[in-house]
């Protein structure tokens, strides 16, 4: 305990800043809501062309998510396909035995999710699907998986998407529909994993006010999620101990749930998503009574119109809009904070990726080991499992660290101090065979 804390101090003070389908389901309180008036599409509407004509100045602003505009950000998405790989080489030890060691590439916008993944638009394919990949995996990729879901019920987590024409089942990108109901536009939730975890935390989304959908129609997939093979792999968000990695590690040993074997240490291990809702949630902002929406889509004028932006974009682009509402520093001056905090994030990311590269091999020496000590080896397995999954859930996450600085470091902090007990514990397993 007293070296987490000698951990969290160095950390601190070297890298511290100061209705259609079943399972749609919409806000029931908001006054905007009440004023949502018939659009004239059909509700099985999916094709983001077919709202430019009512919506023209959002359609125009959802098309900017096709650009990438220079100079590029220092943490944020690349139009190219740039890997992280090369740039954190830790990363494929961290990782060997699971398809991310092949292929992990920076973010792009949402219109390139189909285009990543199954290829399409001059885009190869992705590495990391293959043969026992499942429909699953395109649960949020495409604008026709809440039809699918309604139509092919649990059939659709267990049909592969590479058999036959399946891949030909996802024609539009993330689209207008999967945040709003076409024939209202009111603000609604498609992917049932969601409905679901909000629904066995006791705050189902019907209760939800129009501020929580603006932050609830992103939470759809910018979470933590895996496949539960106890329940046709069907996706399911680890919300049930809680938001923190911890409470999510509590529930994934509960659940006895392992994503993949790791392919040096051969210990079961988990592979964190982009949990950006669940870091966001107790920070400064989030507790200030922001959403998403309101720093990742801000109102703009367009033309005469004034309208909330669907750009989804870093708001490090549109600081005016996004910052300058609420804080009176200047640009510059709010651009260097962020900066500030996100630089010594990466280091501290950096540090816990180190640190369990250096667990992982040291329990691959201690196994090399004649007569090494088993529970002591298993130990450090479990240790490393552990630290490792708290440096993916800040790694994983898409703002380095802006979206709560605290929650962040203090994940880091964690994931260093457990991921050098599991370079010990396999160091002392070594050590008890030459005893």
């Amino acid at each position: 305990m007293k070296r987490l804390w000698v951990i969290i101090l160095v950390v601190v003070l070297g890298v511290a800043v100061v209705g259609g389908g079943a399972f749609y389901a919409v806000a029931s309180k908001a006054p905007e809501l009440e004023k949502a008036a018939p659009t004239g599409l059909p509700k099985t509407t999916t094709d983001p062309a077919a709202f430019k004509a009512l919506f023209p100045e959002h359609f125009d602003s959802y098309m900017k998510n096709a650009e990438m505009h220079e100079p590029a950000l220092k943490y944020a998405s690349s139009e190219k396909k740039k890997s992280r790989l090369d740039q954190f080489s830790y990363m494929r030890t961290l990782w060997n035995g699971m398809p991310f060691s092949k292929e992990y590439n920076e973010a792009r916008g949402h219109l390139y999710v189909l285009d990543d993944v199954i290829g399409g638009n001059g885009n190869t394919a992705t590495q990391r699907i293959g043969a026992a990949t499942n429909l699953t995996c395109m649960y949020c990729k495409s604008a026709e998986v809440p039809q699918l879901i309604e139509k092919m019920g649990n059939d659709f987590y267990k049909t592969k998407l590479l058999e036959g024409d399946n891949k030909a089942l996802f024609k539009h990108p993330v689209s207008c529909s999967d945040c709003h109901n076409p024939e209202t536009m009111e603000l609604r939730v498609t992917r049932p994993a969601l409905v679901e975890a909000l629904q066995r935390r006791g705050t189902p989304v019907e209760k939800a006010t129009q501020q929580e959908m603006r932050s609830l129609v992103c939470a759809q997939c910018h979470v933590e999620y895996f496949f539960n093979p106890k329940d046709n792999t069907k996706v399911y968000f680890p919300w049930d101990k809680g938001f923190e990695a911890k409470d999510m590690y509590a529930y994934y040993t509960e659940q006895q749930f392992s994503d993949f074997k790791h392919g040096i240490t051969e210990g079961g291990m988990l592979k964190a998503q982009h949990p950006e809702y669940e870091m966001f949630q107790g920070s400064s902002h989030q507790q200030a009574g922001l959403s998403c929406a309101d720093c990742h889509m801000p109102y703009m004028k367009e033309g005469s119109a004034k309208i909330s932006s669907h750009w989804w974009t870093s708001p490090m682009r549109t600081i005016e809009q996004s910052c300058a509402q609420c804080h009176k520093q200047s640009e510059k001056e709010m651009q260097d904070r962020v900066l500030y905090t996100q630089d010594r994030v990466k280091e501290g990311l950096d540090r816990a990726g180190l640190a369990n590269e250096a667990a992982i091999k040291a329990i691959e020496a201690a196994k090399k080991t004649q007569g090494v000590d088993a529970k002591l080896l298993d130990e450090a397995r479990e240790l490393h499992r552990q630290g490792q999954f708290y440096w993916d859930m800040a790694s994983a996450e898409n703002s380095m660290g802006f979206h709560n600085p605290q929650k962040f470091l203090k994940t880091i902090a964690d994931s260093i101090d457990i991921a050098r007990q599991a370079e010990l514990k396999a160091v002392q397993a070594a050590t008890a065979a030459k005893q």
